[in-house]
């Protein structure tokens, strides 16, 4: 069946410009930008995998507001370089864990959404005639029965997007042409209509159409006569409710078409210079005569080369905030500094840090778990007048950044990020893909962790498991679950470093590329570890292995931590600051759980490493989780939030830990023989208080490695039962220069968890801590007393 009308027709329903939130809390007031990166459901709340990929649900998405706040929204899946859907009359209903905190929930069209089109889950642009999901379909136990990330690079590719006022110019490519997309709402007298803006450059491989809307069900769909134009019946409640999908300034012998139920623009090879427009309207048959003086009114395409050269500033307002100073006492070698964020902000954003860095000038880049960056300045010795930035806005969970040649790099769950301020007013203005290989699917829990970079400018994160709300078992895999991703120092390739972690919030880089990671206690994951990575191993998990058949064998871990020392990991940091005291060269840990840091002390016997962590006497504001040492003060900056489970008392915090000085005396280095422990100290020791036998005690103690969540400690001599086995410390001897003891303990044996505890003072008279606990994996025929420290290399 045809119509005559060769335009969309009016009668959508007027704009409301007032929130559809109630404002009642933080998620909810917060003023995300003009676009928000995160997965979305479709209008039933079913995502991807649930909803079979049915309507607008989709794995890695962009909801891009149009006009003014709650006009009207889009989202684009970057994956599969499709418009989702489009509605009106709201922006999203913001449901989940980085949200509300609800397990399994993600973001949705709002109840007073008036949906204007959707797109089931394929290619938004074909190869030819071929619409048909190209992308691999995971294998192995567990894994999903649909297919994860991008599109070939030779089909489509997404390479970022441009801020400009209230515009969102999307940049990708379609088969070698570079196309610029920029959605919006225009209003022309009573009628509110969607529209995509289309320009091409460069010649096109082939020709590929567009998929412009899907018909439900078995909907028919009707067309112009000259094809310009699309109905299709939306809403089978309402039967007189029809979509209006046209075709303005379409090139050559483009026209609108039916692919099953499918409505496709079918184009011509672009050849460059094409722009033409897209646009969609809600109304009934009866609205044709308006749809026609409706689309005589549009504009023009435009040019939206001149909106990719950076705009007015979005966030022109800064938020100053007053540090405090820890005092110190002749007793304290560290105190911790605090840097207030800007949690007060006229944006009302929520501040939750999950990354930062530094610039070379000693400036902070932070970014949080609500998808900001911020940049912070005025960090220093005093820290009374910090000024805080807004710098860019709507990133996907971002838990982790680093700053490499100044460029600064986020990591989200869809993809690493590099943002640039194209006109120098202090505000992002390309959010430019530097890499989304990396494989997402709708599950809550499969966070993307950290940024680091090795010596050769690669890249690193961590991918955790889908795990299913409760924290048992999991949602189905792709092929990057539960998986370490090196990508590439141009951004090119991202490749599957290692396997088996389960919720990995924290990675470690050291100065000769030592890559370590941790892990939570969960299933496959007795209590939290801190594990060195090798290229191509498997970590911890054998759900989470990718692997036929499962690993059978626990891997050696550098070291097992106590539950009650750390009950959720953070991130480690090499200490590569002369300004810093005495630990120069060894590693920190830092607890997110128990808002703690420690110095985690290693050796290597016959190429087998192992470690031991002593706590800093130190107290945190938040969950730590990252750090990095200042290029300016060289003082070590941590950041945290208060996401999930922790002891921590804020949202967030930004702290400075700051070496005041004074003499350190604490453990630095151990050394496992077969007659005993070595144990090293930063300073000489009291020898009377070390001398002493009885003040010093030994633990031993195994885990379980199963299915189970989680495991209590068994003792070593009865696997059957829980507990710890002391063991007797003969006698204990003061090297010379006091800087190191010796526990002599016979017949000592590998073992996931020692803990030595002392009541022994430094030779100044101060406490030393108190407590020292690690593994145990090899042991070294004893040679002579004293130790020295021995690295990961």
């Amino acid at each position: 069946m045809k119509f005559t009308p060769s335009s969309v027709c009016a009668a959508l329903l007027s704009v409301s410009a007032t929130s559809v939130f109630a404002a009642n809390t933080k998620y909810e007031s917060m003023d995300y930008g003009r676009f928000l990166s995160t997965s979305v459901n479709n209008t039933e709340g079913k995502d991807t995998i649930r909803g079979s990929g049915k309507g607008c649900a989709t794995d890695k998405g962009i909801a891009i507001q149009l006009g003014q706040k709650d006009a009207g929204t889009v989202v684009f899946d970057t994956d599969l370089l499709r418009m989702s859907g489009g509605w009106t009359q709201g922006f999203l209903k913001l449901a989940g864990v980085a949200f509300d905190g609800k397990h399994g929930p993600n973001p949705q069209p709002p109840e007073t959404a008036q949906i204007i089109f959707q797109t089931n889950r394929t290619p938004g642009w074909s190869k030819g005639d071929d619409f048909e999901d190209p992308r691999k379909v995971p294998t192995g136990p567990g894994a999903s029965s649909m297919a994860f990330g991008p599109l070939p690079k030779t089909w489509a590719k997404y390479k970022g997007l441009y801020l400009n006022g209230d515009d969102v110019v999307l940049s990708y490519s379609v088969a070698g042409a570079d196309v610029l997309e920029r959605p919006a709402l225009e209003k022309v007298q009573e009628s509110a209509l969607i529209t995509r803006t289309f320009n091409i450059s460069g010649k096109a491989s082939h020709a590929a159409n567009l998929l412009a809307a899907e018909a439900p069900g078995e909907s028919p769909v009707e067309f112009s006569e000259d094809g310009r134009v699309a109905m299709v019946q939306i809403d089978p409640k309402t039967p007189d409710a029809r979509l209006f999908v046209a075709a303005l300034q379409a090139p050559g012998t483009a026209k609108l078409s039916a692919v099953g139920q499918k409505v496709v623009l079918k184009l011509p090879a672009f050849t460059g210079g094409e722009s033409f427009k897209v646009v969609y309207f809600r109304g009934t048959s009866a609205d044709l005569p308006k749809l026609v003086e409706a689309l005589k009114a549009l504009k023009a395409p435009e040019n939206l080369a001149a909106l990719t050269q950076g705009g007015a500033p979005h966030w022109p307002e800064t938020v100053t905030t007053q540090g405090v100073l820890g005092q110190a006492t002749p007793a304290s070698p560290y105190v911790v500094d605090t840097i207030t964020p800007p949690s007060e902000n006229p944006y009302k954003s929520w501040i939750r840090f999950g990354g930062l860095d530094f610039f070379k000038d000693g400036r902070i880049a932070a970014s949080t778990w609500s998808g900001d960056v911020w940049i912070a300045t005025g960090v220093d010795a005093t820290l009374e007048k910090v000024t805080w930035k807004r710098y860019a806005t709507g990133l996907f969970q971002a838990l982790g950044l680093k700053i490499v040649d100044e460029q600064i790099y986020v990591l989200g769950r869809d993809q690493i990020t590099r943002l640039k301020d194209l006109n120098g007013d202090g505000e992002a203005d390309l959010y430019e893909n530097f890499n989304n290989d990396v494989q997402v699917t709708p599950g809550f829990h499969e966070f993307a962790f950290d940024l680091q970079t090795d010596p050769a400018g690669n890249f690193f994160f961590s991918k955790g498991g889908p795990v299913n709300p409760g924290g048992r078992g999991w949602g189905p895999l792709s092929e990057h679950n539960g998986c370490i991703l090196k990508v590439s120092k141009d951004g090119e390739n991202l490749e599957v470093y290692a396997t088996g972690v389960r919720a990995p919030n924290g990675l470690g880089m050291g100065p000769k590329g030592e890559l370590t990671v941790g892990d939570n206690q969960g299933t496959w994951v007795p209590v939290d570890y801190i594990h060195e990575v090798k290229k191509g191993e498997f970590v911890s998990v054998p759900d989470l292995a990718h692997k036929d058949p499962a690993p059978t064998e626990r891997p050696k871990h550098l070291c097992w931590i106590p539950y009650d020392w750390d009950n959720s990991c953070g991130s480690h940091v090499w200490n590569t600051s002369k300004q810093w005291g005495p630990l120069q060269g060894q590693m920190l840990y830092l607890s997110y759980g128990t808002s703690s840091l420690f110095n985690v002390i290693q050796e290597r016997i016959d190429g087998v490493s192992q470690g031991a962590l002593v706590r800093f006497p130190l107290q945190f504001e938040s969950g730590i989780q990252r750090a990095r040492f200042s290029p300016i003060d060289g003082q070590l900056y941590v950041a945290g939030i208060k996401g999930w489970q922790t002891n921590g008392a804020k949202d967030a915090c930004l702290q400075r830990v700051r070496y005041t000085g004074q003499s350190v005396c604490m453990q630095n280095a151990f050394h496992v023989t077969d007659k005993g422990i070595h144990i090293g100290f930063t300073s000489a020791v009291d020898p009377q208080t070390a001398g002493d036998v009885e003040n010093y005690s030994l633990q031993i103690s195994g885990y379980r490695w199963t299915s189970a969540y989680g495991s209590a400690e068994y003792k070593v001599s009865d696997p059957e039962t829980k507990g710890r086995d002391d063991l007797t410390i003969k006698s204990v001897q003061v090297s010379a220069d006091k800087k190191s003891v010796f526990l002599e303990v016979a017949d000592l044996k590998p073992v996931d968890q020692f803990r030595i505890k002392m009541n022994i003072k430094s030779a100044e008279g101060q406490p030393v801590p108190a407590e020292l606990a690690g593994t145990i994996n090899g042991i070294a025929p004893d040679s002579k007393p004293g130790i020295t420290y021995t690295s990961l290399q």
